[in-house]
């Protein structure tokens, strides 16, 4: 058994178009990401010594915990 579709060449031409637009924009919202990442670490960089940086880390991460206990109705 053999089966055969036809495609115009057009379409196939447009779809092929769309597949690379789609890759190249989720390849340049990736460099964005990465970009304003890096930023936002040299910021940290500069606002917090390395001690006192662990130091927030670690008052975030206590902060977070009593809000997601919260958030869980223990009884």
């Amino acid at each position: 058994m053999k089966l055969t579709i036809e495609i115009p060449d057009e379409e196939v031409y447009e779809i092929g178009k769309e597949t690379i637009r789609k890759k190249i924009e989720e390849y340049l919202e990736f460099i964005r990401l990465e970009r304003d990442i890096k930023e936002i670490s040299k910021e940290i960089n500069e606002t917090f010594s390395g001690e006192k940086y662990w130091q927030e880390v670690e008052k975030l991460r206590a902060e977070a915990w009593e809000e997601y206990k919260n958030g869980l109705e223990l009884q």
